[in-house]
């Protein structure tokens, strides 16, 4: 199970999959004509094929469910290897004017970058809009970008906290910590039980960013071509200073998240926390016996809440020429057979299932029979509202580690590393041809 999820739940990318020359790519942009709903209905008695670009090893069964449903449809399901790999091809699709799919999968952090770059069509006309309702807000919005909607949401990211209970209660912790000066405490506890053992690992790009949103920071600002990245701002800065006294103290465990060495600190009680997407509740299997629980994220004054760390949604491309059929599998996708499939494969981001007693009542053997999906649907309903990903987050969380993250490997000031990134993301985005911090 940690293996499909480094994959496309990581924040990471690698640079060809992010960077972005908007004047090209935007320039390439193909004409995406007029539509309106009842020309979904009319597309199904068409003769059509699709293609439908995925990393992911379920889309063949949704393609087969749609086409069941829709016979004078079908669907070619083209795998790449991770998300990286599909962003990657889209892009030199759009920057030759051909080739790219019907449908395609996209990771939350990269709508602004595909949107702006021209790669993505907005299905508003097609009557998408409808299904707002059936999604929770956060992630309905994370595929909308400047009043584009892009497609729809497929799974979801809220985070929580997933804690290691025999390790908390051999260290004298009592409840899981509901503030950051409870967490804090835990983790001198942990500490001091076993020199070997940490509360957590100090963290990559995804978590970082994850975090200042749910202390309130909004760190990226985006309208039209003009960018705002301000690194500092009170709730970025209020968790650095916080994540950073715990990184001098020696408290955070060196390990890369997804790493080997990651996963036996797991298996072996040795990282007695887990702050990450709830797409994580169902991904303990390998790490757990009986002895994990779920719990919300801690906040600074004890209520909830939360963000998105990961997450995707289907879109349909700017190219595509069966624009009213790829809407069709989107309406699809958001209820009814393909919900239900989709639904099952990672933490959902519908509404209706978040108060559907079969769902809530699943008791999880890794939890100890904890209903764990309680706190996915209560973090869920706490994220916070008015963050924005920037419209090159590929490459930014690429670059975290040359500033960032050497800070955090060598316990120095994260705030001084803060500086640094932002000091290369402005001088990346404005050599791409965006306004930023002007």
């Amino acid at each position: 199970m940690k293996n499909s999820h480094s994959n496309w739940m990581r924040m990471g990318a690698v640079l060809g999959a992010s960077a972005l020359l908007l004047g090209t790519m935007a320039g390439c942009a193909a004409d995406s004509g007029s539509g309106a709903p009842e020309d979904v209905d009319a597309a199904l008695q068409e003769e059509t094929t699709l293609t439908w670009w995925t990393w992911g090893d379920d889309t063949q069964e949704m393609a087969d469910a749609f086409t069941k449903e829709n016979p004078k449809i079908k669907i070619e399901v083209v795998k790449m290897d991770n998300p990286d790999a599909v962003v990657t091809k889209l892009q030199n699709a759009v920057k030759a004017g051909t080739g790219a799919p019907d449908l395609v999968p996209a990771e939350y952090q990269t709508i602004p970058q595909l949107t702006m770059g021209g790669a993505l069509a907005d299905m508003s006309e097609f009557g998408i809009d409808e299904f707002a309702g059936d999604f929770t807000e956060s992630t309905w919005n994370a595929m909308n970008f400047q009043g584009k909607q892009t497609g729809i949401p497929m799974d979801s990211g809220p985070m929580v906290m997933i804690y290691n209970q025999e390790l908390f209660n051999a260290a004298g912790i009592t409840a899981a910590p509901t503030t950051w000066d409870e967490y804090a405490a835990a983790s001198a506890a942990i500490n001091a039980y076993d020199p070997e053992a940490y509360i957590a690992n100090s963290g990559d790009a995804g978590f970082m960013t994850s975090m200042f949103w749910a202390s309130g920071g909004t760190p990226f600002s985006v309208d039209g071509e003009n960018v705002t990245i301000d690194l500092q701002d009170a709730g970025t800065k209020k968790f650095a200073d916080y994540w950073g006294t715990l990184l001098t103290a020696n408290q955070l465990s060196p390990v890369s998240t997804w790493s080997d060495e990651w996963s036996k600190a797991l298996e072996q009680g040795k990282l007695g926390s887990l702050l990450m997407g709830s797409w994580m509740i169902s991904g303990m299997d390998d790490y757990s016996h009986g002895n994990w629980r779920v719990a919300q994220i801690p906040s600074w004054d004890g209520k909830p809440a939360s963000a998105q760390n990961g997450g995707s949604g289907l879109a349909v491309t700017e190219q595509s020429k069966h624009k009213a059929a790829a809407a069709a599998v989107l309406e699809f996708m958001a209820t009814g057979t393909g919900r239900d499939i989709q639904n099952t494969k990672g933490f959902p981001g519908t509404t209706a299932i978040m108060d559907d007693p079969a769902w809530l009542d699943v008791e999880f053997a890794t939890y100890d029979g904890q209903k764990a999906n309680v706190e996915g649907k209560t973090a869920s309903e706490n994220v916070i509202d008015g963050w924005q990903y920037l419209p090159f987050q590929g490459y930014a969380n690429n670059i975290f580690g040359d500033t960032v993250g050497k800070v955090l490997g060598e316990k120095g000031d994260i705030n001084a590393g803060l500086v640094a990134w932002q000091s290369d993301l402005v001088e990346y985005g404005n050599a791409q041809g965006f306004t930023v911090n002007k």
